[in-house]
């Protein structure tokens, strides 16, 4: 099988040699090369080509964003964020993930930082599984289960009796390549809409603020990070803060909680979806974007099962099609669709369109 060839791109000559050393225990990854500053890694970038990259933000000449830009206008290789969780790290990792950056990872600090090793699974898993994607989406690998298979949008599914009428909430839940996709989905939805948008994207504390403050740059319905007992209100954005799960109460207000149950993450899709399969019933409405794991699939079958509707995003537009698959492999979806479809299919269901 062919390996996935990674640049590795950091200002520390000490941390390209450990990240170098972790990708390459994997007999799928190869390190084809680094640069230590943005500059570099865009000459980089375009003599080697590689199928991912890894990409700190905080260095000198030219930051991780703006060479995330650049290496973008040229080409589309897939890039993960491994920065420090810093105040100006944080800023550069969301401005780097909404220029199109598909994922982000935090170094470890303190007397981690000269080890890898709490990562170091997170950051082949990340490496691996995007780099797979991208591979088989070119036709340069036959080696992935997707490559059998013809990905196609499916019709709306209309054998089980749905629901009429629009739904009170949508729910939106994404990882790996959501940024993108959540910039794109967003600011399709105006002042007309009758729902309530809540997004459950994976970030950490802190980074979900940030996320909240550009979504809102861009979208013309209000945004804002979740506050516990905050109302959810039709025509407004509600962004899960990291480090929490998000509930909507049968009353529809915020509960968030530190509770981990099954959830791996927080905030957890599932957690999220299975709130509104209990408190919207055949009213909820939930999207499952771009993602690597399973998170949202379980959630998003009790929303279908309650006789709300669940799109799914397609393996054609998704950066990573795991969350979308685990949920399509349910069974309890209404369509798989392209992302660029998802919004007017809402607006539709909502009779806007």
């Amino acid at each position: 099988m062919k390996r996935v060839r990674v640049l590795v791109v950091d200002d520390s000559r000490f941390m390209v040699s450990l990240i170098s050393s972790v990708l390459e225990k994997d007999p799928e990854l190869e390190v084809v090369g680094f640069a230590l500053d943005g500059r570099d890694a865009v000459d980089k970038a375009r003599q080697l080509n590689p199928d991912v990259i890894t990409m700190d933000v905080v260095m000198p000449r030219m930051d991780g964003l703006d060479a995330t830009r650049a290496i973008l206008a040229e080409r589309s290789i897939p890039i993960i964020v491994f920065s420090a969780h810093t105040t100006r790290g944080a800023d550069l990792t969301v401005e780097a993930l909404q220029a199109g950056a598909v994922d982000w990872l935090a170094k470890p600090s303190g007397e981690l930082s000269m080890s890898l090793d709490s990562v170091a699974r997170e950051l082949v898993e990340k490496v691996k599984g995007i780099g797979r994607q991208s591979a088989v989406r070119s036709g340069s690998t036959g080696s992935d289960a997707f490559s059998s298979r013809s990905w196609t949008s499916l019709p709306v599914t209309t054998a089980l009796p749905r629901p009429v009428g629009a739904p009170s909430a949508v729910i939106v839940g994404a990882s790996t390549g959501g940024i993108h996709a959540l910039q794109s989905l967003l600011p399709r939805f105006d002042q007309r809409v009758p729902f309530a948008v809540i997004v459950v994207q994976h970030f950490p504390e802190g980074f979900t603020t940030r996320l909240a403050h550009r979504l809102a740059s861009i979208c013309s319905l209000p945004v804002a990070e979740a506050q516990p007992g905050q109302r959810v209100e039709r025509a407004s954005i509600l962004v899960a803060p990291g480090g929490k799960n998000l509930e909507i109460t049968p009353a529809l207000r915020i509960r968030l909680s530190e509770d981990d149950g099954p959830a791996v993450m927080r905030p957890s899709i599932d957690v999220t979806f299975r709130s509104a399969a209990r408190a919207l019933g055949p009213n909820a409405l939930a999207v499952v974007l771009t993602g690597m794991g399973r998170d949202g699939s379980q959630g998003a079958a009790e929303i279908f099962r309650s006789g709300g509707r669940v799109l799914v995003e397609d393996f054609r537009s998704a950066t990573a099609w795991g969350m979308p698959r685990a949920t399509y492999e349910t069974g309890c979806y209404d369509a798989v669709l392209p992302l660029e479809q998802i919004a007017g299919t809402i607006l539709r269901i909502s009779g806007l369109s």
